[in-house]
C-alpha cells in the first residue's frame, strides 16, 4: 500500500474499457496533470494485478466489482473475474471507497526541456520530478544561459517539471526497458554515474528530425545522435560487438525487465534482439483479451425476483462461500431473503438447480475458440424466442416470411433486445501481436496465480444472421476460388514473417466477414451508433467441418454504457433491415476507387485482401476481428467481367 501512494494517482481518470483493452496492465499511458503547465505530465505503467489486490481490505477484493462467467471462468481456470477499480469519495458500500489502479514510473529517464538536464526516477516516485541540475564547469554541451536559470530556481515550486524521454527498447518475449542512454553515449569510456551528467537535446528550433535529437555527457564531452539507433539498432549492436569487449556488450542485450510487476521481477535467459521503439509506437502494446457472449445457466423455470436476488455479484459471492454447509447457508439467507420477501426454499432450491446448471455448462465447454464459439452458435440459433425467464438474453424470431425475398439468403434472422459479452484479458504481447499458436510470446500480467483477472461486462444489442447452409453450399460449389487460394497464401506468408501459426479459410468465410463489414458501414447511418460502436462476431468453421457454423452478430461495443437504446434491433426489422441491405449491395457495386479496387485481386496489407478498400468496406480497428483483412466485395456482389456469381447478386436484378 505505501508503494502506491493515493495523493498522486488516485484522480487519474481512465475509462473502465481502456484499462481491459489498449490501456491494460503493463501499457503506458500519459497523464497530464491537473495544474496545466507546459511539460507537467506523467507516463506511467499500470502496475500488475498483484499490486491490485494491495490496494484492497485484507487483500480480497469487493464483490460490487466481481464478474462471474462460468464458461469463461472455466476455460481460464479462475474464480471470477474483476472490474478495475473506480475511484470513489462517496459509495454504500465501504470497501468500494477510495480505491484506485496502482501504477508505476516509466520510462525512468527524464529530462528538462530548458537545460537539456537528465534526470532518472525510481520506479515509486509518486511526484513529476523537477529539474535539479548539478554545478558544472565545462559549458560547452550545455546552454549556459538556461543552465543558469534551472539552477537559481530553490524554491520545489520553481523549478521546472521534467518531461519523460519518449524512446525505450522491447524485445518480442515482452519485455521493456529504459533506452541504454548512459550506456549508449559513454561507448569509448566508462559511464561514472557520480560525475557523469547527461543532456538531451529534442529538436530544438522548431525542427523534430531524429537527427536532432541527441544525448551528451558533459563531463566526458562525448555524445551521439538516436537517429543511428532508431534506423536498426540491432545491426549497429552486433557491429558494436565486434570493436569493443564482450565484457561491454552485454550491457545492450535484453534484461527481461518487467517493470509492471515490480523492480526485482526480471527473467533470465532472454536473448532476444533489442528493438528501439518510441513510447506511443502501436506495437509497444498488444492486448490479449478473450471475450465470451454470455450464455444463460439452463436452471429451468426460476422465480424472476429471486434470479435477480442469485444474479448480484455479491450475494453470488456470499452465497459460494457457504455452499458446502447448508446449515451456515440458510442463517446466512434467511434476513435477506425475509426483506425481500422471498421464499427460503424455493431460494435454496434456485441455488442448487444453478449451481448444477453451472457445472453441466462447464463440463460442454471448450478451450479450443472455434468449438467454444460453436456453443454460442448453437445456443442462439436454438434458443426459445418465447422463454423469458433469461433477462440476460433476449431475443426474437422474426419469421422469414416477413423479410419477402430475403428468406432466400437466409436460414434465420434473431433480434437480440439484450445480451451480454464479458471481456477478460488474460496478457499481453509486443512487437507483434496474439496469436493462439504461439501462448509463449504471452506476457502475465500478474507474479503469482491469482484466482482472478481483470474484465469487464458490455450490454448491449444485436442482430445475428444465420446463412441459408442449403444456398451457400450452392454458391461456393460454383463461385471460383483460385484468387482467394492466392490470398490465403499471402495471409500465411505475412503470418509466417510474424512466426504466427496458419490458417485455412474457405470461401464462406470471406463472404460473412465481408458481409458483416458491409452491413456495419450501413447500419451506422440509421441506427443512431457510430461504426466504431458496433462489432462483428463471425460464427464459421474453418477447423471442423462436423460443426457447420454459418453466421454472424453484429451488436454493440460501448463498454462504458449499456448500449441497448434499441436502434439496432429496430433497424432489424423486416420493414427496415430489407432496405439497408439492398443499400448496403448498391453501395458494394461501386466504389469511388473502381476500377481498380474492384480489378484488383490482391490489394492491402501484403495483398490479404481483394476487391475492398478504405472506400467500400474497411471498419475502425475496434470493429473488425481480423484487423481489415480477408475481404472481398466480389462474394457479395459478383464480377461479371470475370464470370464471378455474388451470393447476393439476385438481390440487385
Amino acid at each position: 500500500m505505501s508503494k502506491y501512494k493515493r495523493n498522486s494517482y488516485a484522480k487519474r481518470s481512465i475509462r473502465k474499457s481502456q484499462v481491459i483493452s489498449i490501456f491494460g496492465v503493463g501499457s503506458i499511458y500519459l497523464f497530464k496533470n491537473h495544474w496545466g503547465k507546459s511539460g507537467d505530465q506523467d507516463s506511467l505503467m499500470l502496475a500488475g494485478i498483484d499490486a491490485w489486490e494491495d490496494i484492497f481490505d485484507n487483500k480480497v477484493p469487493p464483490d460490487g466489482w466481481k464478474i462471474f462467467e462460468p464458461r469463461l471462468q472455466a476455460v481460464l481456470n479462475k474464480e471470477f473475474f474483476l472490474e478495475p477499480p473506480d475511484f470513489r469519495e462517496h459509495a454504500f458500500d465501504e470497501s468500494l471507497k477510495y480505491k484506485f489502479l496502482p501504477y508505476v514510473r516509466f520510462p525512468s529517464w527524464h529530462y528538462c526541456s530548458q537545460c537539456g538536464f537528465m534526470h532518472k526516477a525510481s520506479l515509486f516516485e509518486t511526484d513529476t520530478p523537477r529539474c535539479n541540475p548539478k554545478k558544472i564547469n565545462d559549458g560547452r554541451l550545455l546552454n549556459e544561459k538556461s543552465f543558469k536559470i534551472c539552477s537559481k530556481n530553490k524554491e520545489i515550486w520553481q523549478k521546472k517539471f521534467l518531461i519523460p524521454v519518449r524512446f525505450m527498447v522491447i524485445c518480442e518475449n515482452g519485455h521493456i526497458d529504459d533506452f541504454p542512454f548512459a550506456e549508449w553515449v559513454h561507448r569509448k569510456n566508462k559511464y561514472n554515474p557520480n560525475r557523469c551528467e547527461l543532456r538531451f537535446t529534442d529538436g530544438r528550433g522548431g525542427n523534430n528530425s531524429l537527427l536532432n535529437v541527441r544525448v551528451d555527457c558533459v563531463s566526458c564531452n562525448e555524445g551521439y545522435s538516436l537517429s543511428e539507433a532508431m534506423v536498426n539498432l540491432n545491426s549497429y549492436l552486433d557491429k558494436d560487438k565486434d570493436e569493443t569487449s564482450s565484457s561491454k556488450n552485454k550491457k545492450f542485450e535484453c534484461t527481461g525487465n518487467r517493470p509492471w510487476l515490480g523492480p526485482n521481477q526480471k527473467e533470465k535467459g532472454c536473448n532476444r534482439p533489442l528493438n528501439l521503439v518510441l513510447r506511443q509506437a502501436s506495437n509497444v502494446y498488444y492486448p490479449v483479451v478473450k471475450s465470451s457472449i454470455y450464455i444463460p445457466v439452463q436452471t429451468g423455470k426460476i422465480d424472476r425476483k429471486i434470479k435477480e436476488f442469485l444474479n448480484r455479484p455479491e450475494k453470488w459471492s456470499l452465497i459460494k462461500e457457504h455452499l458446502d454447509d447448508i446449515h451456515d447457508l440458510k442463517l446466512v439467507l434467511k434476513s435477506q431473503v425475509k426483506a425481500l420477501n422471498l421464499d427460503l426454499e424455493k431460494v435454496l432450491e434456485a441455488i442448487d438447480l444453478r449451481v448444477k446448471g453451472i457445472e453441466n455448462q462447464k463440463k460442454v465447454t471448450s478451450s479450443d475458440d472455434e468449438e467454444y464459439r460453436f456453443q454460442e452458435y448453437q445456443f442462439l440459433k436454438n434458443k426459445d424466442p418465447n422463454d423469458e425467464n433469461d433477462p440476460e438474453l433476449k431475443m426474437r424470431k422474426v419469421p422469414m416470411a416477413q423479410y419477402k425475398e430475403l428468406n432466400k439468403y437466409f436460414e434465420n434472422i434473431f433480434l437480440i433486445d439484450s445480451l451480454i459479452e464479458t471481456r477478460v484479458q488474460t496478457g499481453f504481447t509486443r512487437l507483434l501481436p496474439y496469436d493462439p499458436s504461439k501462448s509463449s510470446s504471452i506476457q502475465s500480467i500478474s507474479s503469482g496465480n491469482l484466482n482472478w483477472l481483470p474484465g469487464i461486462i458490455v450490454k448491449g444489442e444485436g442482430i445475428f444472421f444465420e446463412f441459408n447452409e442449403k444456398k451457400l453450399m450452392e454458391w461456393e460449389s460454383n463461385f471460383k476460388q483460385d484468387y482467394l487460394i492466392k490470398i490465403n497464401d499471402n495471409y500465411n506468408k505475412l503470418r509466417k514473417e510474424r512466426n504466427l501459426g496458419e490458417r485455412k479459410l474457405n470461401t464462406k468465410f470471406f463472404l460473412i466477414h465481408t458481409f458483416a463489414h458491409l452491413m456495419i458501414n450501413q447500419l451506422s447511418y440509421s441506427c443512431g451508433y457510430g461504426s466504431a460502436s458496433l462489432r462483428e462476431r463471425i460464427y464459421c468453421d474453418l477447423e471442423y467441418s462436423d460443426k457447420p457454423m454459418n453466421g454472424v452478430l453484429i451488436y454493440t461495443a460501448s463498454g462504458d454504457s449499456e448500449g441497448s437504446l434499441g436502434g439496432l434491433v429496430r433497424e432489424g426489422e423486416p420493414e427496415n433491415l430489407e432496405k439497408i441491405i439492398e443499400q448496403s449491395l448498391i453501395k458494394a457495386q461501386i466504389c469511388s476507387y473502381d476500377p481498380v479496387c474492384l480489378d484488383n485481386k490482391s490489394q492491402g496489407l501484403n495483398g490479404t485482401n481483394s476487391s475492398s478498400c478504405h472506400a467500400c468496406s474497411f471498419l475502425p480497428e475496434t470493429s473488425c476481428e481480423e484487423a481489415n483483412q480477408l475481404l472481398d466485395r466480389t462474394t457479395i456482389v459478383g464480377d461479371k467481367e470475370k464470370d464471378l456469381i455474388g451470393y447476393f447478386e439476385g438481390l440487385l436484378d
